[in-house]
């Protein structure tokens, strides 16, 4: 089927309704706020019928009190580096009847000015044992930054090529199997900080070491005194040139070549016909920006590495920070390249809960959860740039989702992060509840659960279990799933 069906005036299709010589059936019940209307093609109607829903700013009850009730949800997940991800399942898609397609473009919106807004905040914020740094460790956060785009792309492409009910159980055991892990990490953290305000060696197992502990280490010839200054320099500024330059220009660079390749989820500029011999090509094409893309984020990593190796052998001969090495050993680079690869699959696969594991990995590598929680949303930050260029990119195309309705829901995303994360903030520095982010965490992971299952049913009930079932179509998008 065409993808180029649509409703009249400012409804959103979603999908036929009407008994055609489809592959399966598909039944007529499209839900609430939505029904089944002729629709058109090319200004004129056609003789299909498909599921019309009433457009993303219509004004209902309904529509009215969910988009005001994600707004503290959306706020209080960027607490734990968690965007507005948590709400697409159980609110726009099982309340509200938005089809995947409408809640990715307004989960995207809300993503990106949430979270634009929330690492403006973060910026400015200051490490609760040293104010003279940034609550963001750049050292860390460059290497999750350098595996984050091409592992979150391979993790969409897997996920565009499965069948959504093979996703959605998937999903559900994943976030099950996170469940007791929060509740570790929860633990963890507090007793850390228990100990802590009890004995101030345990400082010393922190991400960071004082410097006031180092002022009195008269040895220091006068070079290693002026290099161990430079580098303070450099850990207290807020905006330090190379590894921002470098996780910018990497995205930069991946998202060119990503949004050259075609899946289920984009359509490539060079191949949009629907021939066997155009999907042959497209599909040769995709395998050699598949290379491509390999090539240049080794090339990247390998440089960036030996880079910042050499900086931390040069840290250890004047003995600045001895407990934060993240390029040194080796093993110990790649371990986190790891987790980096990990997060970005994970947020490409499932669409949510890189937040949890960066909190969660940053965790174990020695961050005390504020710097954890803080270095996480920094790279968080990069995979919401890299979701939201995809969604402009697909507009292009369909021009389904009105620049009025995006700043609509960009000022939900700021407001929300405005009021809720700011209080959110102020409380977790005032009361020293840091690991209170991670049964933050644990409360929206069991949200999207309960989501996930109740989608799983209405969308069963009303298209049928054998469309959860049907794969994706290859290189060209369908609107119309069959």
């Amino acid at each position: 089927m065409s993808k180029n069906y649509y409703c009249s005036g400012k409804e959103l299709f979603s999908y036929v309704c009407s008994l055609t010589s489809n592959t399966y059936h598909i039944p007529t019940n499209c839900g609430p706020f939505s029904q089944c209307k002729q629709l058109f093609q090319s200004g004129a109607l056609t003789a299909e019928y498909g599921c019309c829903r009433q457009g993303y700013l219509s004004a209902n009850a309904a529509q009215i009190i969910v988009y005001i009730v994600i707004l503290p949800i959306v706020g209080i997940g960027a607490l734990g580096a968690l965007g507005a991800g948590v709400v697409k399942r159980p609110f726009l898609e099982a309340t509200l009847n938005f089809d995947s397609e409408s809640a990715g473009n307004m989960t995207m919106c809300l993503q990106f000015a949430s979270q634009l807004a929330n690492i403006i905040i973060i910026f400015f914020q200051r490490h609760p044992e040293d104010p003279e740094r940034p609550i963001i460790n750049y050292e860390i956060a460059l290497i999750y930054c350098l595996a984050i785009p091409l592992s979150q792309s391979l993790g969409t492409e897997f996920a565009n090529y499965l069948p959504l009910g093979s996703l959605l159980w998937i999903q559900n055991i994943f976030f099950v199997a996170v469940c007791p892990i929060l509740f570790l990490f929860a633990t963890k953290e507090l007793t850390l900080q228990t100990q802590k305000e009890q004995d101030n060696d345990i400082l010393l197992k922190s991400a960071l070491v004082p410097l006031e502990g180092l002022k009195d280490q008269q040895q220091l010839q006068q070079q290693e005194a002026v290099l161990y200054k430079q580098f303070y320099n450099d850990q207290c500024n807020k905006f330090p040139m190379f590894p921002i330059v470098v996780t910018v220009g990497t995205f930069a660079i991946n998202e060119a070549i990503i949004l050259s390749r075609t899946t289920p989820g984009l359509t490539s500029p060079y191949y949009t016909n629907e021939t066997k011999k155009e999907r042959t090509i497209c599909a040769a094409w995709n395998f050699y920006m598949l290379l491509l893309l390999f090539a240049v984020n080794t090339i990247i990593t390998l440089v960036v590495y030996y880079i910042k190796r050499k900086e931390e052998y040069t840290k250890d001969a004047v003995k600045f920070f001895n407990c934060e090495r993240f390029y040194t050993p080796g093993t110990r680079f790649w371990k986190i390249y790891a987790a980096g690869w990990v997060t970005g699959i994970v947020a490409g696969f499932f669409g949510m809960a890189a937040g949890l594991i960066m909190v969660t990995t940053m965790s174990e590598f020695g961050l005390i959860s504020a710097v954890a929680g803080g270095t996480a949303n920094f790279c968080y930050f990069i995979i919401c740039c890299q979701l939201f260029a995809t969604v402009l990119s697909n507009q292009i195309e369909e021009n389904n989702f009105g620049v009025g309705d995006q700043f609509f829901f960009y000022g939900l995303g700021i407001i929300s992060v405005l009021i809720f994360t700011n209080i959110g903030y102020y409380y977790l520095k005032k009361y020293n509840i840091g690991h209170a982010l991670f049964y933050i965490d644990f409360a929206l992971v069991l949200l999207n659960i309960a989501g996930n299952l109740a989608w799983g049913i209405e969308t069963s009930d009303r298209r049928g279990y054998q469309y959860l079932m049907y794969p994706p179509s290859s290189c060209n998008v369908t609107k119309v799933d069959i």
